[in-house]
């Protein structure tokens, strides 16, 4: 039977062909709809072209044309067809076939990703009076439009336009008000349900309309949607995985103990700056979440916060470090202590406490060991003190003598100017002081090296991670130098105190807040409920999770509802003032929003004892 129907038509083609001659319209027509209708689009597009090579300004071309444009749009030929629609709408505006070709044209539009050109020539088509048929077409490509390609953003100013068909107004009011209602915008999809309902009251939506109305209607206060950007695959998931449980299981106690209705939004950062960027976008423009919990990484988080200026969004960050991620917008907020508080405090204890004035600095060349000593070093010149000697080195050195011997060289040239300086002042004078080169020959041989010939410094600053302070506090007794030695939050190492043994006896050093005292309860009830809930042991980096959730849901207590505006949240946050938290005390600067919360710790009797 299939080959009987296959001749049948390879003869119909046969007749047509040799039926009509080539430059008879009539003929022409009547092959390239034979082709056609045996979806033979190539011989259509073929046989009409070669005809209207001629014959392109006769009247004739009112119903090639048309033909011409189906078959192109049937290969996917879309910028030709719609260089032909143009050509046609101007030489036959009242043709019949132009409800089918705005049609075609709405098609050719959202192949080119012209999408809102596409709604208007679906407009035009509805207008003009299409089939019943085509109507359907159009509806399942708008409801596409609406659910796969379009924003919420776009959406919501597409829906606000008056040029549109009332069907296709319809549907794109009504996808408007479903994206809001999954994204848990309460508020907003509560007043559009009640316009939709009153604007289409036989709608055929109606009943899904009234349903989202009624549970939009139905929510208490205190509903908030929040966004939390945390690496949940890639090489630092885990430290992701923690944050994100601490912030889980903060929001499901608060559920659990009152009516509030909090939603999560959890994006996968990958670590990666450009899927931070791909997630933030999407919490702004799909989910329009009031509160961002989150990035994780410095570098993630200073891709977010840059989006994030001018928006209505605050975002807090619980772990990430850098200094100025806060200063990029008036609504972001670090909750973990930045370098740069870490390194002023050091120094400002230093010098008001132990009443040091001038100070070395030795650091591994690594961004946090630069970045500290540059915030160390400003401190003390802010109040004019000195620094009398600065060197780095490079990452996994062991030896420290060429370090340790410029310094010994720097302190015995101020030495000597000093006493050049108090001689002067009596009246003697006295030869110009050249800084003598180490191991220079030249040197006065007849110099005679006093029987204690060790120098002083007031106070060291190394601003390392523990491995290198326990090679470098035994190698600065060793080249007898006598100082005070100083660090940061790298030293909170129990082998700082095991590996560094009397050497690191009464440093000091900057850190964050290390939880876990007998009499830390914040902390020690976080540990139970955390372990209850996930059968491990947290970190400090899961309490910093927990915390920042707790403090959005304080922001949720003292304003009474999900209306409040990113100012309102930020002024909320920025009068945090010593807030007991699970990873310790929070107090921001409320103008930096930033933790100040440092700790200054004492090494003694090879225990860490908090000092201040």
């Amino acid at each position: 039977m299939k080959s009987i129907c296959m001749l049948c038509a390879i003869l119909v083609l046969w007749r047509v062909s040799f039926s009509f001659p080539v430059d008879d319209a009539a003929g022409v027509l009547a092959r390239a709809q034979a082709y056609y209708k045996v979806s033979k689009f190539d011989s259509t597009i073929y046989v009409v072209r070669a005809y209207l090579k001629s014959h392109g300004g006769d009247s004739s071309t009112q119903e090639l044309v048309p033909l011409l444009m189906e078959a192109l749009v049937r290969k996917g030929d879309f910028q030709f067809s719609l260089r032909l629609f143009q050509i046609y709408a101007k030489k036959f505006p009242s043709s019949p076939f132009m409800p089918r070709l705005w049609y075609l044209e709405g098609v050719s539009q959202i192949k080119e990703k012209n999408y809102d050109i596409a709604l208007t020539a679906f407009t035009n088509a509805l207008n003009g009076g299409i089939n019943g048929a085509v109507d359907s077409l159009i509806q399942a490509d708008v409801q596409r439009l609406c659910e796969k390609v379009f924003t919420g953003d776009e959406l919501s100013a597409l829906s606000e336009r008056t040029d549109f068909h009332p069907r296709i107004e319809e549907s794109l009011k009504y996808y408007d008000m479903l994206k809001l209602f999954q994204a848990g915008m309460t508020k907003a999809t509560r007043q559009k349900s009640s316009d939709f309902l009153k604007k289409y009251p036989h709608s055929q939506r109606s009943s899904m309309v009234k349903d989202m109305y009624d549970k939009s209607n139905g929510q208490q206060k205190g509903v908030l949607l929040v966004g939390v950007l945390a690496p949940l695959s890639g090489n630092v998931s885990d430290v992701g995985k923690q944050v994100v449980q601490g912030i889980q299981l903060a929001i499901d106690r608060a559920v659990a103990a009152s009516d509030l209705k909090i939603k999560l939004i959890l994006c996968d950062t990958r670590g990666n700056m450009l899927e931070t960027a791909r997630q933030t976008q999407e919490l702004i423009n799909e989910h329009h979440v009031s509160v961002i919990i989150g990035p994780v990484l410095s570098q993630d988080a200073i891709v977010a916060a840059s989006m994030l200026v001018g928006k209505d969004i605050v975002m807090i960050t619980p772990t990430a470090t850098d200094d100025g991620i806060a200063a990029l917008g008036p609504n972001i907020f670090q909750m973990n202590i930045p370098l740069g508080v870490l390194g002023a405090k050091i120094a400002k204890y230093a010098m008001d406490n132990l009443n040091i004035h001038d100070f070395a600095i030795i650091s591994p060349a690594t961004e946090y060991g630069m970045e500290l000593s540059k915030i160390f070093r400003a401190e003390v010149e802010k109040k004019g003190f000195e620094i009398v000697d600065e060197q780095t080195y490079d990452e996994n050195t062991h030896d420290f003598k060429g370090q340790l011997e410029k310094l010994r060289e720097d302190l015995k040239l101020r030495n000597k100017q000093r006493t050049l300086l108090e001689k002067s002042l009596e009246g003697e004078e006295q030869p110009e002081v050249k800084k003598e080169k180490h191991g220079d020959a030249k040197a006065d041989k007849h110099a005679v090296l006093p029987v204690d010939s060790t120098l002083q410094v007031g106070g060291l600053f190394i601003p390392a991670e523990s491995e290198d302070v326990t090679m470098i506090a035994p190698q600065v007794l060793f080249h007898r130098i006598h100082t005070q030695l100083l660090g940061s939050t790298g030293w909170q190492n129990p082998k700082t105190i095991l590996d560094g043994k009397e050497y690191v006896n009464d440093a000091l050093f900057s850190t964050n807040f290390q939880p876990g005292g007998d009499d830390d309860k914040a902390w020690l009830d976080f540990k139970n409920a955390y372990k209850a809930r996930y059968s491990i042991e947290p970190e400090r980096i899961a309490a910093l999770g927990f915390d920042a959730a707790e403090l959005i849901l304080q922001v949720i207590k003292d304003h009474g509802s999900n209306n409040a505006s990113a100012a309102q949240i930020s002024q909320v946050l920025a009068a945090v003032k010593n807030y007991k938290g699970a990873s310790g005390p929070i107090t921001f600067d409320p103008t930096a929003r930033v933790n100040t919360e440092a700790e200054i710790i004492k090494i003694e009797d090879k225990h860490f004892i908090r000092v201040q």
